[in-house]
């Protein structure tokens, strides 16, 4: 499906908390089908994480404008799920037709019954659906795939999901649909996938407001929706047990990210884009950009084991090199040789290729990364005594031989003035750090996916 994207950023007020949520905008050429017939054969490819498919509406009964469900992911035995596509149903209560549709919904990583709001911690998209005008008709149930900009990573196997629908019948206004509305089926539907473990209905408050308190819960109903994507394993390392988050990053919020990283685009670009993180420069840039972590914020835990994990892809290829990412104690300052820290772990690319150093108590050891330019999943392990590295889920290094130095810091591109390019261009879309250490505050999740631990 072809898609357009936007990071825009908005503020919800959650609890009496003030919080930043991040809302991805993107277009989407995806179609409605009457539920029941769907035919996207590309998702068939994904596992299906939940699945509940709603009866039509029943004639007479009431339907919220906005609704949510608590569920139960069917990916039991898995610490993870990534998430790259979703299913929306719609009741379509009157004949009508839309000249424009869009939908909006959150997904959640927090639940608790009895708080206000019973939802926390959301990351929210906004879809402008390009197929329509579109024919909708009375007491009918209908179905729409639309492919994610970015993959959502959620913890354990429980999400919260609500959603609404927006409509325009010609006048040219957008406003939140009582003829389209989210299929919350009343009469109790069993999800194929999965489980719903609540149902809520948004009433009497603000037309757009996703949230839910208690009493918003309705006994027995589900929400039609389908969820796709690959159940993961959380904590990949070797004896890795009992670790929690310490570090994330998700590239979705540029306020917040300029806060904890030190970015200097140097000679070249830094996008951030709903998820992404691009770094290029032209082929003639005496110097990359270049991303540190910040001094003040605690990346790596000070004690005990830790995993620092990244999902990235170089984008270009060339003779200068840069870091996809680089683990050391200490950042080197911008203009400095990356040679004036130590360092424990080094992914890269250059004239030679994709490679990763590691050092050990022995020495610096090179490890033969394979490619580089298809997006790949790393991990990077410092489990009892050993140093670990992992690429899309196979380990590629392992020896009982840690360096004296033990890392703190993360960064990435290259902060060394050279003569020129071609550089590797990069795009990065996750980084977090797990570790053993206890965390007080548990922040998985919260606001748009991912906030530091200290971060307010």
């Amino acid at each position: 499906m072809n898609k357009t994207i936007a990071t825009v950023l908005s503020v919800s007020l959650i609890g009496i908390a003030a919080s930043a949520t991040a809302q991805t905008r993107f277009t989407s050429d995806a179609a409605f089908v009457r539920a029941g017939q769907e035919l996207n054969t590309a998702l068939q490819l994904s596992t299906v994480l939940h699945e509940a498919v709603p009866a039509n509406p029943e004639s007479g009964q009431s339907y919220p404008t906005r609704a949510g469900s608590w569920l139960q992911l069917g990916n039991v035995g898995n610490q993870q799920a990534s998430i790259q596509s979703v299913r929306l149903y719609a009741y379509a209560l009157t004949t009508s037709v839309q000249q424009r549709v869009k939908a909006r919904f959150r997904m959640w990583n927090a639940h608790d019954s009895s708080a206000d709001p019973v939802f926390a911690r959301p990351a929210e998209f906004i879809v402008d659906l390009s197929a329509c005008p579109c024919n909708f008709d009375a007491g009918q149930a209908y179905s729409i795939d639309i492919d994610l900009p970015k993959t959502v990573f959620t913890e354990g196997t429980e999400l919260g999901f609500s959603q609404l629908w927006l409509t325009d019948p010609g006048n040219g206004v957008l406003t939140v649909s009582r003829e389209l509305v989210p299929a919350l089926d009343r009469q109790g539907i069993v999800p194929i996938v999965g489980d719903s473990v609540a149902a809520y209905a948004n009433a009497g408050r603000s037309p757009e407001d996703l949230d839910f308190i208690p009493d918003d819960s309705i006994f027995g109903a589900s929400l039609g929706l389908a969820l796709f994507g690959e159940p993961m394993a959380l904590d990949i390392c070797s004896g890795a047990s009992g670790f929690q988050h310490q570090f994330q990053e998700e590239f979705d919020n540029a306020s917040q990210f300029f806060q904890r990283w030190k970015a200097t685009p140097n000679f070249g670009q830094l996008s951030i884009d709903s998820g992404q993180l691009g770094l290029a420069a032209p082929d003639a840039a005496t110097q990359f950009p270049y991303i540190a972590s910040r001094p003040a914020t605690i990346v790596i835990p000070p004690t005990g084991n830790f995993m620092v994990r990244w999902i990235a892809e170089y984008t270009g290829v060339g003779p200068a090199g840069d870091g996809e990412m680089v683990i050391s104690r200490g950042t080197p300052l911008n203009g400095d040789d990356a040679g004036t820290v130590p360092t424990a772990m080094r992914s890269w690319q250059d004239s030679s290729g994709f490679y990763i150093d590691i050092d050990t108590a022995s020495g610096v050891q090179q490890v033969g990364g394979g490619q580089g330019t298809s997006r790949h999943d790393m991990a990077y392990c410092w489990v009892d005594g050993k140093v670990e590295l992992w690429k899309d889920g196979a380990q590629l290094f392992s020896q009982t031989n840690q360096p004296s130095q033990r890392p703190d810091s993360l960064w990435f591109g290259n902060p060394i003035i050279a003569g020129s390019g071609p550089w590797n261009a990069l795009s990065l879309f996750r980084v977090w750090v797990r570790g053993d250490l206890p965390v007080g505050t548990d922040l998985i999740f919260r606001d748009d996916f991912e906030v530091p631990p200290g971060t307010p």
